[in-house]
């Protein structure tokens, strides 16, 4: 009998030592699986933790900045009416077609003239994407864009001004050179920018434009 133990013990003894083995080898292999998802999700909370870069300003810019834009210069070298079709009262609604923009990062024209009963904050649906990205050209340049006149109706612009359908709008702005500001536009998506002279009234402005 002790003789026959001995023979089971030396029997089932590698048996044993297997399963222990196979034991070792599952605990072993749940220990790396836990490592693996600890560190993906480990990786994963890192990643959504750090700080997210920036890419305003690239998007802000729809075309490349031209190289100069001197006074009397206008991009591109066509006529505004053949770039952005002209005005057409029969094809222009204000109740549909018009906007209202606000951004406190630019000066409004009409929020701080008295003596103007216009409002500056109203464009055209088409003008307002390149607006917006323009005065966030200007505010990361540490400037203020300055809106002087957008939608006109009536008053001085010429009886065929896109200004009368809100698809065009004068701009300046005191910390950035005013061919700079021509380039800026053109580059923020204007379909018409002009660097234009002005008058004893206004001045050197950066006059743009937008197709419907």
């Amino acid at each position: 009998m002790h003789r026959h133990l001995s023979i089971c013990s030396l029997v089932s003894a590698p048996l044993f030592i297997m399963r222990a083995r196979a034991n070792i080898l599952i605990v072993v292999a749940g220990l790396l699986s836990a490592l693996v998802v600890f560190g993906v999700g480990s990786r994963r909370s890192v990643v959504e933790e750090e700080p997210a870069v920036s890419v305003a300003a690239p998007l802000l810019l729809v075309r490349d900045l031209p190289e100069a834009f001197p006074l009397g210069k206008y991009m591109p070298n066509r006529r505004e009416p053949d770039v952005c079709g002209a005005f057409d009262p029969d094809r222009f609604s204000p109740g549909r077609d018009l906007v209202y923009v606000d951004d406190v990062r630019a000066w409004w024209e009409s929020d701080n003239d008295k003596n103007d009963d216009e409002c500056d904050h109203t464009v055209h649906a088409a003008l307002r994407p390149a607006l917006e990205r323009l005065i966030g050209l200007a505010a990361q340049r540490g400037a203020v864009l300055k809106i002087q006149d957008a939608y006109r109706p009536i008053g001085i612009h010429h009886p065929l001004s896109l200004h009368r359908e809100g698809r065009a709008i004068d701009v300046t702005c005191d910390d950035i050179a005013m061919e700079e500001l021509a380039a800026l536009a053109w580059a923020a998506g204007f379909d018409w920018v002009l660097h234009e002279r002005g008058n004893r009234a206004n001045g050197p402005h950066i006059h743009a434009s937008v197709a419907r």
